[in-house]
């Protein structure tokens, strides 16, 4: 049984979620996101700046073992073209 992980912290509720909520328009109540959910929005419905701030934030190997959990699932929400660009480009760049 997987458990849900806890809210989103401070920082990233402030700069992601607060500064952009359109990207979870559906959602209610988005102090109560999960890391996970901020993850799929950003990458998901946001941009290559919203994508640099989550990195920022995170730190891309987090983000990258957060998106290859999610689309190791039979299920998830990731289009095709988006999961080969972040395989391929963005998850693979080194940092500096």
């Amino acid at each position: 049984m997987k458990t849900k992980s806890c809210s989103v912290d401070r920082k990233l509720y402030d700069q992601i979620v607060r500064e952009r909520p359109y990207l979870w328009w559906w959602v209610g109540d988005k102090e109560n996101l999960s890391v996970e959910s901020v993850v799929q929005g950003v990458l998901v419905n946001g941009d290559m700046d919203d994508l640099l701030t989550l990195f920022q934030i995170l730190g891309r190997e987090q983000v990258k073992r957060i998106f290859l959990q999610q689309i190791s699932m039979s299920r998830h929400n990731y289009r095709k073209q988006t999961v080969n660009f972040l395989k391929t480009i963005c998850l693979t760049l080194h940092e500096g």
